[in-house]
């Protein structure tokens, strides 16, 4: 995520066994390519005399069919361009169309106008109140004419009004059009837009595709300004607090995402480049800090106030899970002080508790508490290969080793196969693990436009192991996947104490 997004930046993933061979080459020849512009050369049996009599007059006598102009072209051109033979003039937003009530009349809004007992369906001139701000004097011209070509012209610049337009004149053939234009166009740019266009226009599909994106790609390296710019504080907490959000790395990388969110927030007419976000954002809060007389923290100040909620859903015990995570969220200084010592205690509680209790038994793993105090981590398999990592973090003395090999994911409780820097318990003999893992990737949707995501879940599972001793968490369909596959992980190695209390 860039150098410092996180924790995890200086050693983001301990890779263990990657093996990442080189992409082939392909040295084939495109022959069709090749053979463009080349001339077939004339056999012997190529003679002009092979042409009889009766083939030529055949030829000549046979009609060639030329289109000089369409026909919806013609009709767009002449009848809703210029206004040829209007019989009635539609005026909103301050503009005048010259339409015709038989094409009108294929949206159900004018064709209720028409036929029904009301005061327009007699007039010549028809003003219409829009109060729909999403409609534009450019949405209307292309849901207007809409009505005389079968071409309509959008782009995302544009597709929010020209829904808002077709959801009010009841087209719904267009209204799908729109749909299928936004699946087709998600990207970090149009996503959070096309959200909130679908909530607000009814889109299930859409806004359920959007969420689905949001999910796996909220914390790519790839998001950035262009995403955070566009995203709602509610819509984000929605999606932090999602069981299913792809958390690329560890939990830190969470905390750098809102950072940078936080400060595009502050900063709106500020432009700042993709790859400069990141160290742009900690230096303002610090400098921020440091002028502070009172010694406040971010948060605590009258410009941080209306974000306190939204911190809220970060897992600080799994931020502060390493000495330079620690360092770092001390000197941003946006989180109170009084946050952090609560969570600081409550790590010390649970590693006290994995040391010294008797009854460590793990939270019910069908329960929101697992879902809620688990540890999350991510990692992304690009290709069918064998990989072997371990994430960064304090783990109570479990030293976790993940490995994808023959389509299945497995966890060791190592103790003696690999090297390992930190503390590793022994004892006891059998430790307590829950964990849930999930695989997602994006393949072509076989049943409409875009592509959607793909998910199997492995659902919480709660296990004892050895030292040394490995388990599968998930068994991976080899055959139907689609690289690069998406891995999300939670766990928890110990009985956790309640979450820490942040006032």
């Amino acid at each position: 995520m860039g150098q410092s997004a996180s924790a995890s930046a200086q050693n983001p993933v301990l890779v263990l066994g990657d093996a990442q061979p080189n992409p082939p080459v392909d040295n084939s020849v495109d022959t069709a390519a090749g053979n463009r512009g080349r001339k077939r050369r004339r056999s012997d049996s190529d003679d002009d005399s092979d042409d009889t009599p009766e083939d030529i007059r055949h030829f000549l006598d046979t009609p060639s069919k030329k289109r000089v102009k369409s026909t919806s072209r013609y009709i767009y051109d002449t009848l809703f361009l210029k206004g040829t033979g209007s019989d009635v003039t539609i005026f909103a937003l301050e503009k005048e169309w010259n339409l015709h009530r038989v094409y009108l009349c294929q949206a159900d809004y004018f064709a209720s106008m028409f036929t029904g007992p009301w005061q327009e369906s007699s007039l010549n001139r028809i003003s219409i109140d829009i109060v729909d701000e999403n409609i534009t004097v450019e949405a209307l011209q292309v849901v207007f004419g809409s009505l005389y070509c079968e071409v309509v012209k959008l782009a995302p610049s544009n597709v929010v009004g020209v829904l808002a337009a077709a959801s009010m004149f009841q087209l719904s053939g267009l209204v799908d059009e729109v749909k299928n234009f936004m699946l087709e166009t998600v990207s970090s740019e149009t996503v959070c837009t096309y959200c909130l266009a679908a909530d607000l226009y009814g889109l299930v599909a859409v806004e359920k595709r959007m969420e689905d994106w949001l999910l796996l790609n909220l914390l790519q390296p790839t998001s950035g300004a262009a995403l955070f710019q566009h995203l709602r504080p509610d819509l984000l907490k929605c999606l932090l607090t999602n069981r299913n959000l792809f958390v690329l790395q560890v939990e830190m990388d969470i905390y750098s995402i809102l950072k940078q969110w936080l400060y595009i927030q502050v900063h709106e007419d500020n432009f700042c480049e993709q790859g400069k976000l990141l160290t742009t954002a900690e230096t303002y809060f610090r400098d921020q800090a440091k002028g502070d007389a009172d010694g406040r923290s971010f948060l605590e100040t009258e410009a941080g106030e209306e974000y306190v909620e939204l911190f809220r859903a970060l897992r600080l015990q799994h931020v502060l899970c390493d000495l330079y995570s620690c360092q770092l969220v001390e000197r941003d200084a946006i989180i109170p002080k009084s946050w952090l010592s609560s969570a600081y205690r409550q790590q010390w509680m649970t590693a006290l508790a994995s040391e010294q209790a008797t009854d460590n038994t793990l939270h019910n793993v069908h329960s929101d508490s697992f879902y809620k105090n688990a540890m999350r981590y991510g990692r992304i398999l690009l290709t069918e290969n064998e990989y072997c990592w371990r994430w960064v973090g304090y783990t109570f003395g479990i030293d976790m080793v993940v490995s994808y090999r023959h389509g299945r994911i497995t966890l060791r409780r190592n103790a003696s196969k690999y090297p390992c820097s930190r503390s590793i318990h022994l004892q006891p003999d059998h430790r307590e693990i829950s964990v849930r893992a999930r695989l997602c990737w994006e393949q072509k949707d076989d049943d409409g436009p875009g592509t959607v995501v793909k998910s199997i879940d492995g659902g919480p599972l709660s296990f004892y192991l050895r030292p040394d001793e490995e388990a599968t968490v998930l068994a991976v369909p080899t055959e139907t996947v689609s690289y690069p596959l998406y891995l999300s992980f939670h766990a928890c190695f110990i009985g956790e104490l309640p979450a820490p209390t942040v006032n």
